[in-house]
């Protein structure tokens, strides 16, 4: 019992000199971005934003920060194949229908100078159907090209995050 009682008041002696220990959270960099204010846009503004009135691809950047960016994205024809060495992509299909080919060797693509290729074919990869509702990562690096179904719009929603 004494060796119990006395195992008690070590522990709780010991207790706050482990809680000190800890390490602090860092303090915030110089390059943190601040949050953004509240925003509220009704459907009608959104789908302005995403849908073309002449019937050709549409994108809209919403937010541009320094490490992330947002994108709308409506797509009516099949586009060149890219890589971004420094992004990754994070991407909800809101409609339409399309698809994805992904990884494999991106061949006869220009370099932009940012770390991303653009342009060319992809040869070797994965082919992948997109629906409404339908999530996809894509990590730095990783060559893909997005393709609309034949006769219909493919619209989605991209999160841009730098790796």
């Amino acid at each position: 019992m004494i060796f119990r009682r006395f195992l008690t008041m070590a522990a709780l002696a010991v207790l706050p000199l482990a809680a000190g220990a800890q390490t602090p959270a860092p303090a915030p960099t110089a390059h943190a971005v601040p949050f953004d204010a509240f925003v509220y846009q009704p459907a009608s503004d959104v789908a302005a934003m995403t849908h073309s009135t002449d019937g050709k691809q549409h994108s809209k950047v919403v937010i541009d920060h320094e490490e992330y960016f947002i994108e709308y994205v409506t797509r009516v024809i099949n586009t060149n194949a890219e890589a971004h060495n420094h992004w990754y992509d994070y991407i909800h299909v809101l409609e339409g229908e399309g698809s994805i080919t992904y990884g494999g060797t991106q061949e006869g693509g220009t370099d932009s100078g940012l770390g991303e290729i653009r342009g060319g074919k992809l040869v070797g990869g994965k082919f992948q159907i997109l629906k409404p509702g339908d999530r996809l990562v894509i990590p730095p690096g990783m060559p893909h090209i997005f393709t609309a179904t034949q006769g219909h719009t493919f619209t989605y929603l991209i999160f841009k995050h730098k790796a």
